[in-house]
C-alpha cells in the first residue's frame, strides 16, 4: 500500500523558515529495499494528495490517481512524488519576473528555484530511494505553477527532464514566459500542457485568459522548434480553472508525461 510522508520542519538556509513538505511513496516501495525510483516535484503541496492533513478544499488526489493508474497497468514505472508547500505569499513564491503593471508581488521564483535545486532535490537525493537525472525527474504544477513548471524546467534542463504545466499563467508579467521561451533546448525534454476550455479569472483586477493564451504558447513553442512529440497539449472541454479539474485531468497528465511509449 502507498504511503505519504510529511517533514513539517524541512529547513534550508535560503528560506529561513520550516516549511512543509509530504512525500508520496509508491505501493512496493518498502517491500523492495533495492528498487529506485524517479521523482515528481509538485508545487501547491497542501493540495496534492487525497490526505486527513491535505488542504480542506478541493485536492488533486494524486496518490489515488498513481495507485489506480499502477494498478492497471498504464504507467510504465512508479514513482515517487515530493509535493512542497508554498509559503505565505504564494504569489511572489511562484513569480519568476516583476510584474511591470502592477508592483504588487516581489518576484521570488528565482529563490525557489535555488531552493529546488540546492536544496529539495538533494533532499530526496539522500533520504529516499531515487533515480536522478532529467529523465528521471518531473516538475508539475497548475496555474502560477504551471508557470514555475516552465520557468525551473528552462532554467534547468539539466534537472528536470519532464514539466508538465497545468493551466498555466503564461500571461504572467507581460507575457514574459513567451520571451524566455525564445528558441528550443539542445537538452531531452518532454512537455505537457493543459487548460480549460472555459478557463478565465482574474486577480487583483488582472484579467488572464487561460483558454486563449495557453493554446497561443502552445503554437509558440513549436515556432521556435519543438514538435508534437515534444509537448503534448491537451484542451479540458468545459474545463475551469479548478482542483476539481485538474484531479480530473491528472491520469491524462501522468500517462502523456510520465511514459516512454510511442
Amino acid at each position: 500500500m502507498s504511503r505519504i510522508d510529511i517533514i513539517d520542519d524541512f529547513y534550508s538556509p535560503l528560506d529561513k523558515f520550516k516549511r512543509t513538505i509530504r512525500v508520496y511513496l509508491p505501493d512496493s516501495y518498502d517491500a523492495d529495499s533495492v528498487k529506485h525510483y524517479p521523482v515528481i516535484y509538485m508545487t501547491d503541496g497542501q493540495n496534492v494528495f487525497a490526505h486527513p492533513r491535505s488542504a480542506r478544499f478541493d485536492t488533486w488526489c494524486v496518490n489515488r490517481t498513481l495507485d489506480a493508474l499502477w494498478s492497471e497497468g498504464k504507467l510504465d514505472r512508479e514513482w515517487i512524488v515530493c509535493a512542497i508547500d508554498h509559503e505565505i505569499d504564494r504569489f511572489s513564491e511562484y513569480t519568476p519576473w516583476a510584474y511591470p503593471d502592477a508592483q504588487i508581488y516581489e518576484p521570488r521564483g528565482w529563490k525557489f528555484l535555488n531552493n529546488l535545486t540546492e536544496f529539495f532535490v538533494p533532499y530526496m537525493n539522500a533520504h529516499y530511494r531515487t533515480c536522478t537525472g532529467p529523465e528521471n525527474t518531473a516538475f508539475i504544477g497548475s496555474s502560477l505553477g504551471g508557470l514555475m513548471a516552465l520557468f525551473c524546467g528552462r532554467e534547468r534542463p539539466d534537472v528536470i527532464g519532464r514539466i508538465g504545466a497545468i493551466s498555466p499563467s503564461v500571461m504572467w508579467a507581460d507575457y514574459r514566459c513567451f520571451e524566455e521561451w525564445n528558441s528550443k533546448l539542445p537538452n531531452w525534454q518532454k512537455i505537457y500542457m493543459d487548460m480549460g476550455s472555459e478557463e478565465h479569472i482574474t486577480v487583483n483586477g488582472i484579467y488572464m485568459d487561460y483558454a486563449g493564451i495557453v493554446g497561443d504558447f502552445y503554437r509558440h513553442l513549436l515556432d521556435i522548434g519543438y514538435s508534437a512529440a515534444d509537448v503534448t497539449f491537451y484542451v479540458d472541454p468545459g474545463g475551469v480553472h479548478s482542483e476539481v479539474c485538474w484531479a480530473r485531468r491528472f491520469d491524462r497528465i501522468a500517462t502523456s508525461l510520465l511514459n516512454d511509449a510511442a
